[in-house]
């Protein structure tokens, strides 16, 4: 179901027929989606209906089968003339995946590192900045995410919430243009979701462009611009946050927001 809802002149991802298998299991079926600068778009929908899985195509932590994704203008892949998936270059992949960050469920921080020196290693190893380049970002990232006093801190020592912050802090040291989230929340308690929910409610105020997969669902009404709902490997129905939660069109969406919401 291609977005019929944003500017299609600033769009930051476009996703074409997009389909990926695993085996011969069908996870995402002819996908259309589009992501237009400064949107937040919550990606909801029942366990195992594709929503991390469409992220990490995205990114090409995973590869598709068919289908294009192209990302600030640039062809990440494309269907080739047998309709398959085919790739670009390595070296241009890396270009137009650089306009990207990602945080995990699992935060993946690097334990043997201190806080500071997580958010450095990126841009130290890919993009070859000294570290009195680095520094002083990575000192306001963490200002930004409320943890500048956890800086010499290893992982360790952090609650989940703020190994979430951090993680966060980590994806904006590359400087991404696009936001990835999968389910940032879903390893955390209540109240150390709150303050993750609260960062990530800071960067939409921002006006940052984000994809987040989530099951909370006051996030997806109060802060997404707009909500994508999946199930059985396809896009059943897209809108905006308002009119996703106040009027669903389909079935399959009103009873999965019935047994989420009461």
């Amino acid at each position: 179901m291609p977005s019929t809802l944003i500017d299609k002149n600033d769009i930051m991802v476009q996703i074409t027929g997009l389909k990926k298998k695993f085996g011969d299991l069908q996870v995402l079926d002819n996908i259309d989606l589009n992501i237009c600068r400064g949107e937040v778009v919550a990606i909801l929908g029942p366990s195992g209906s594709g929503k991390s899985t469409l992220l990490r195509c995205m990114n090409r932590l995973e590869e598709i089968n068919a289908g294009s994704i192209v990302i600030a203008g640039e062809t990440l892949v494309e269907n080739n003339e047998k309709g398959e998936a085919s790739y670009t270059s390595p070296e241009k992949a890396r270009k137009i995946l650089s306009h990207m960050g990602m945080v995990f469920q699992q935060f993946n921080l690097f334990p043997h590192m201190s806080v500071i020196d997580n958010l450095m290693a990126a841009p130290k190893i890919v993009k070859g900045q000294s570290d009195s380049e680095i520094r002083p970002i990575a000192e306001e990232l963490l200002k930004k995410v409320g943890l500048y006093d956890k800086r010499e801190v290893f992982p360790s020592r952090l609650s989940g919430g703020q190994q979430q912050r951090v993680a966060i802090a980590r994806a904006l040291a590359m400087r991404p243009d696009i936001l990835l989230f999968d389910e940032p929340t879903s390893a955390l308690d209540p109240e150390l979701t709150i303050e993750v929910l609260k960062t990530i409610r800071q960067l939409a105020d921002e006006k940052m462009t984000m994809a987040v997969v989530t099951h909370e669902m006051s996030f997806a009404r109060d802060v997404a611009s707009r909500v994508v709902f999946m199930a059985d490997s396809h896009i059943v129905e897209e809108n905006t946050s308002q009119e996703f939660f106040r009027n669903p069109r389909e079935e399959r969406t009103r009873n999965f927001l019935k047994n989420m919401l009461y």
